[in-house]
């Protein structure tokens, strides 16, 4: 591909200010949302969270995971914030109860970092410390379930679903003090259930997703077969997704060395031709390429692709 040569007689100066950020928002067209939308998987975080706002998606989840066909919840909360007063605060994805009164919390992790063990350890931690009230007796506190549902095996031994519990080391027996964590590795899409389960998470077409549940709310989001309500809250999530592609970028760029900042790195890149990452970030921004903008962040590899499918 012929590579093109920048000068300054025709480069633009891109101003990452929050109002070209709107203007450029207000610029994509119903297509362009459309290509964002019909990108998204159960495994972006964001979509993730409308999903499961129909409570049946989220039980239909929790009883494929753990086996219990005849599980029903009682209650769920999105984003809720368990507050800490000497430590750090988390903000769950999904933390719900159901009949029986038992607690479970689900996050979807892409990355490994987001997955390691300790953190597992502080949001059952930080479930049993707000679960409890005053008063009350540790006999009271219910059986929880932490289950992260990650893109890669995090943990490295090749499991399908890794179900960790404590026990007595030396002869084996449970602890049973009720904290359950789970990995659901999504990684192994093994033609089992859950191996089903996992090809859906990353199943960007609903009409491929096999859960019926699923891919009817999937489909219902991403076809605009929504009411005003609905439809407001795409919306807001094309906002966030979009907000985050780019914050996720800018640091992954800064970390290769945009010290000097984004704006400083766009324009130097465009007037001496010499900056390509620079210029890419800004190339598929204007084309509405969200998911490329996060991919060329990390993966090298891909990156080289993308800057020579563009000729930088």
């Amino acid at each position: 591909m012929k590579k093109t040569n920048f000068t300054k007689s025709n480069t633009k100066t891109i101003d990452y200010s929050e109002a070209n950020l709107k203007s450029t928002r207000k610029k994509m067209d119903a297509l362009e949302k459309k290509k964002i939308i019909a990108s998204l998987t159960l495994m972006d975080d964001l979509f993730m969270q409308v999903v499961l706002e129909e409570q049946a998606c989220t039980e239909y989840i929790l009883q494929t995971i753990l086996g219990k066909s005849s599980l029903k919840l009682k209650e769920q909360r999105l984003q809720k914030r368990l507050p800490n007063l000497h430590g750090r605060a988390l903000v769950l994805d999904c933390l719900c109860t159901d009949e029986k009164g038992l607690l479970y919390n689900i996050e979807v992790q892409n990355s490994s970092a987001g997955a390691i063990p300790k953190r597992a350890r502080y949001h059952a931690a930080l479930m049993d410390t707000h679960t409890l009230k005053k008063g009350e007796k540790f006999s009271k506190l219910p059986e929880s379930y932490v289950i992260f549902i990650t893109d890669k095996d995090v943990l490295g031994e090749g499991e399908q679903l890794y179900q960790i519990e404590r026990v007595i080391r030396k002869s084996g027996s449970l602890f049973q003090d009720g904290s359950h964590i789970l990995y659901f590795n999504t990684a192994i899409q093994s033609d089992n259930t859950l191996g089903k389960l996992a090809r859906d998470f990353k199943e960007a077409n609903p009409k491929e997703i096999q859960s019926e549940v699923l891919s009817h709310r999937v489909a219902s989001l991403k076809e605009g077969k929504l009411d005003r309500e609905g439809e407001k809250k795409m919306n807001v999530l094309l906002e966030k997704y979009r907000k985050k592609a780019v914050e996720e970028g800018i640091e992954k760029g800064i970390e290769k060395g945009l010290a000097q900042g984004i704006q400083q790195g766009l324009e130097k890149g465009l007037e001496e031709g010499q900056n390509r990452l620079a210029l890419l970030v800004g190339r598929l921004l204007d084309a509405g390429r969200v998911d490329d903008l996060k991919k060329v962040s990390y993966d090298e590899e891909y990156r080289e692709k993308i800057l020579k499918e563009f000729g930088l």
